[in-house]
């Protein structure tokens, strides 16, 4: 498999959006004709589930949060809350009905609306549908129309932006989030990331730094500032910061995904399964750390391994573009042309700016002859990254396909 394969990781660590939970009421309580014995219980209902949910106490909270709408069904603060577990929960269809009936019973709602609004960013970028993020832009900007200050709602509109290529526009929410809030870490983090998406790498690891100084052990910012030392040329750095993002964090894989990543790099694809293999044996549901275990077993000559690392990194993640590339080149290598067609297919599909997956097909189609489908994927492939180091090979190659194709139309 192609070197180039191993550089389309996750590179940086995903984007952080935030939820507005609500440790109090903040409006009065709604006129209901309830008695006041029952309204009272239903806020001490709901300040218990606001308790266990700050301690990670999921269960408990939803419970607590249950028995306060069960007793006050007008309570929008409520089921603002329970909507904020089940997001926690990935629970999306029931976080979703939760943040709607507290916009029924407060239209002006401003957490509300930046909470659906996160999980319709969420959705879309799970199931890469338009439409979703379309409706979060919509909650977002009326979430910040009543309350210009609520960073939560900023942060999340940088993601939505960032998501669908708008980096620029992406980096001024974020920078609106941090300015509202100082002391807000996701916000810092996500500026990096962004910055760096940018090529802006000094000014991204500024932000990251930052970030490090608002909480020195928040691993994604530790994890990012490690793939923007990268990717401006300081592996020592890079390795120096991942290094230090797994010993504050042991269970953070995105970061020994990159390690063995690194060690690949290096040429030191032993030491890249062993941290390949914690990996998967921290988190054995991340398609990204069974993408690079499939990788280090295929540079140890482990097809069988490799293979099926890699099937189970898809499986996990259908929508993991490069995982699919990575896959489809291990079995074209295994003389496997249709479902590598089918695996480059999905690639491009998910991500169109992908490049490896047209040069794959590229060679596929030049073996079978089909010197048409040859040409588009190599050229195509070209437009992608005119520089590509075996740019001139591949242009000669379309050049003679090309003659070709001319004699055999005379």
């Amino acid at each position: 498999m192609p070197r180039s394969c191993l550089l389309k990781l996750l590179i940086f660590c995903g984007l952080w959006p935030s939820l507005f939970l609500l440790g109090a009421p903040q409006t009065p309580a709604a006129q209901n004709n309830l008695p006041a014995s029952v309204q009272l219980r239903a806020i001490l209902h709901f300040l218990r589930g606001a308790n266990f949910q700050g301690d990670g106490e999921l269960n408990q909270a939803l419970d607590e949060y249950r028995e306060a709408v069960r007793l006050d069904n007008q309570f929008a603060e409520a089921y603002n809350n329970l909507g904020t577990v089940y997001f926690e929960r990935a629970d999306y269809g029931r976080a979703t009905e939760a943040y709607e009936t507290a916009l029924e019973l407060q239209a002006d709602f401003a957490a509300a609306h930046s909470n659906l609004g996160t999980v319709y960013a969420r959705q879309g970028h799970r199931m890469n549908v338009a439409q979703f993020y379309r409706r979060a832009i919509s909650h977002l900007e009326k979430a910040i129309d009543l309350d210009p200050n609520l960073a939560e709602a900023y942060n999340t509109l940088g993601i939505v932006y960032n998501r669908q290529g708008e980096y620029h526009r992406s980096s001024e929410f974020f920078m609106k989030a941090k300015q509202v809030r100082p002391s807000y870490v996701d916000a810092y983090n996500n500026l990096g990331f962004t910055l760096s998406r940018l090529g802006q790498f000094g000014r991204a690891i500024e932000e990251l730094q930052k970030a490090l100084r608002v909480d020195s052990n928040f691993a994604p910012a530790r994890h990012n500032l490690g793939m923007a030392n990268l990717l401006q040329g300081d592996s020592l750095s890079a390795q120096r910061e991942l290094e230090k993002a797994v010993a504050d964090n042991p269970n953070f894989v995105p970061s020994y995904v990159e390690l063995a990543a690194l060690r690949l790099r290096q040429d030191k694809a032993g030491e890249a399964l062993k941290i390949a293999l914690q990996a998967v044996q921290i988190d054995p549901g991340s398609a990204r750390a069974q993408n690079i275990l499939g990788l280090c077993h295929l540079e140890l000559g482990d097809q069988i391994k490799a293979l099926a690392a890699l099937e189970e990194a898809v499986r996990l993640d259908d929508n993991f573009p490069e995982c699919h590339s990575n896959l489809g080149a291990l079995l074209a290598r295994q003389g496997d042309s249709g479902r590598a067609l089918r695996e480059f297919d999905r690639a491009t599909e998910l991500n169109s700016q992908l490049p490896d997956p047209y040069k794959f097909r590229g060679d596929i189609f030049f073996r079978l002859a089909d010197h048409t489908r040859a040409i588009e994927n190599y050229s195509r492939y070209l437009e992608v990254v005119p520089d590509a180091p075996d740019a001139a090979r591949i242009g000669s190659l379309i050049e003679l396909l090309q003659s070709l194709e001319e004699e055999s139309d005379n």
